[in-house]
């Protein structure tokens, strides 16, 4: 099964990025939109894992999530990876909070590496995804005449280990365990 570990949006987050997509989607024609209901914080992504693993990531979701107390960070920047001016996603970060996540993210890096899985190579970047293009765009321009018009607070009480079933048009994403921060 696809897995990754991420932080789950609540509807608040949910729909006030939902709003900046509809704005953006007239600008961005060509992107592949994130579904919102599928909008999170990556917080590491696994790929193909068998099922027989499911109990180790439980166990090192409890370790990390049992170090870590609930916080708040707030999303209102955007950019894309890999640049601006190549960019491939279009995705949203955090102008709050983001030292805390990362601390989070590596935690979790730590963790699966020392399961077996092999070493991210990006640097760990607080992002929600938004949109994918398949061949690079310039959206230098847009990232500067766009505003974002509110701050969006997100709340990071768990984490959750999510299952990503693709299919042509979209994948749906599926809990497989949510495990709460500071062992509550």
């Amino acid at each position: 099964m696809r897995l990754f570990f991420c932080v789950e949006l609540d509807e608040q987050a949910k729909n006030g990025l939902s709003r900046l997509m509809d704005r953006l989607k007239a600008r961005c024609p060509t992107g592949k939109w994130v579904a919102p209901e599928n909008l999170h914080l990556t917080v590491r992504f696994l790929g193909e894992v068998g099922e027989g693993r499911l109990g180790e990531l439980e166990n090192l979701a409890q370790t990390v999530a049992g170090e870590f107390l609930p916080f708040t960070l707030e999303l209102g920047k955007l950019s894309a990876f890999p640049s601006p001016k190549r960019a491939r996603v279009l995705w949203v970060g955090p102008v709050k909070g983001e030292d805390r996540f990362v601390e989070l993210m590596r935690a979790v890096e730590e963790g699966v590496r020392r399961l077996g899985f092999r070493p991210e190579t990006k640097a760990p970047t607080a992002h929600v995804t938004m949109a994918r293009f398949k061949t690079p765009q310039d959206l230098s321009g847009l990232l500067a005449e766009v505003e974002f018009k509110d701050v969006l607070p997100v709340e990071v009480r768990e984490i959750t280990l999510m299952r990503s079933t693709l299919r042509p048009e979209g994948p749906i994403y599926t809990p497989v365990f949510r495990v709460p921060l500071g062992g509550s």
